[in-house]
């Protein structure tokens, strides 16, 4: 299932790609991360807890980040696991900016993977629940990119 979200911001391009650069910050618009670490060159392990349906899920896993291409896309490859329902997740993402006239233009896509007991609750559940969750994304995305920060 591939999600798409597209929204401009008043901000330069090159600091809404900074901020894409800064993993805790940008994982922390993600709804449900617990936490996150590097663990290596463009690796991160991380939680995720999720609801679908009427089951909880906390998958862990990995994000690696696949592609840069300063300042106009950032690709990652995300895939965790549930021990307790078995589910394995596979989340590949990719983010483009572009310069528009009064800041940039962001277009998040997401291209989204689910197998196990929690996948039996079919695509219209897990449907619903990945588009909140890459709405709830952006929306905090775009309220992070637009408040003021210290470096």
């Amino acid at each position: 299932m591939v999600i798409r979200e597209t929204f401009d911001v008043q901000i330069p391009l090159e600091q809404v790609w900074a901020f894409l650069q800064d993993v805790p910050r940008l994982a922390a618009c993600v709804p449900g991360v617990e936490k996150v670490e590097e663990i290596g060159p463009e690796q991160y392990r991380g939680r995720l807890a999720v609801r679908i349906g009427p089951l909880s899920a906390r998958f862990d896993g990995v994000v690696r980040i696949t592609k840069r291409e300063p300042p106009a896309r950032l690709e990652a490859e995300i895939e965790g696991r549930d021990g307790a329902s078995g589910s394995w997740a596979k989340a590949v993402f990719r983010g483009d900016l572009e310069p528009i006239e009064k800041g940039t233009r962001l277009i998040c896509e997401v291209n989204l993977t689910l197998r196990g007991r929690l996948a039996q609750f079919g695509s219209t559940v897990f449907e619903a629940t990945a588009r909140r969750m890459i709405a709830e994304f952006t929306r905090r995305l775009q309220e992070a990119l637009e408040e003021p920060h210290e470096p």
